[in-house]
């Protein structure tokens, strides 16, 4: 394969990451919430046990598609003379994709010590830890959304709409982040996961404008 072709597999892995999520969300299935009883959380797990372990192993092969379109992405904005921002990118998003593979494989921990004998209580912090984890690590993601907004802004290396696009998702990242209520929308399943939504939407559509720019630049 030339280089030009691993670099259009690179940009369109942000695609095929997010189909594995998807995948991966859709073998989870409709899982507890930190409004739940710790007994329900438990019961959850426990009769979930390889849903749960396939559900990670899926997640993780998009997280590895993931790593290879950030690349392509800081790539781009190297390309396009922003190296400041494309370094402040890359690190976020390398913090960011930690702090939520923690958070994942936490989930998949509890479906294998669920098996066993623990106690309900434990099994519900170790739950709420990973929420909070989740939700937390929203904050990081700006520190990606933002810096691609303000070089698709000054320099158009994609289109300056979508630039505009980044930084409300970047803003709402930040401000999801307080979404640690216990019940309702504004809490870790409610706010907290709708970034999520926000962020593979974005990683499908910056894929798919990375792929396009490749494609203009080799005509």
């Amino acid at each position: 394969m030339t280089r030009e072709m691993w670099d259009r597999l690179a940009a369109a892995g942000g695609l095929m990451s997010v189909v594995l999520f998807v995948i991966g969300w859709l073998i989870y299935g409709n899982g507890p919430t930190v409004a739940d009883d710790p007994g329900a959380i438990l019961r959850f797990f426990a009769d979930n046990h390889a849903r749960v372990i396939w559900s990670m192993f899926v997640q993780g092969l998009g997280t590895l598609a993931m790593i290879w379109f950030m690349s392509a992405l800081v790539m781009a904005m190297l390309d396009a003379r922003e190296p400041l921002l494309a370094v402040a990118a890359g690190m976020s998003f390398v913090v960011a994709l930690a702090l939520g593979s923690a958070a994942t494989i936490m989930r998949s921990g509890l479906a294998f010590i669920s098996i066993g004998d623990i106690s309900p209580d434990t099994v519900a912090v170790i739950f709420h830890l990973g929420s909070v984890i989740d939700t937390g690590q929203n904050i990081i993601s700006a520190g990606f959304f933002l810096p691609v907004a303000v070089a698709a802004l000054r320099t158009r290396f994609i289109p300056a709409w979508w630039g505009r696009v980044s930084l409300v998702a970047g803003l709402w990242a930040v401000a999801s982040t307080t979404a640690l209520n216990h019940g309702g929308f504004w809490s870790p399943h409610g706010a907290g996961f709708l970034n999520l939504v926000f962020y593979i939407v974005w990683v499908g559509g910056t894929s798919i404008l990375l792929i396009n720019r490749m494609r203009i630049s080799a005509a």
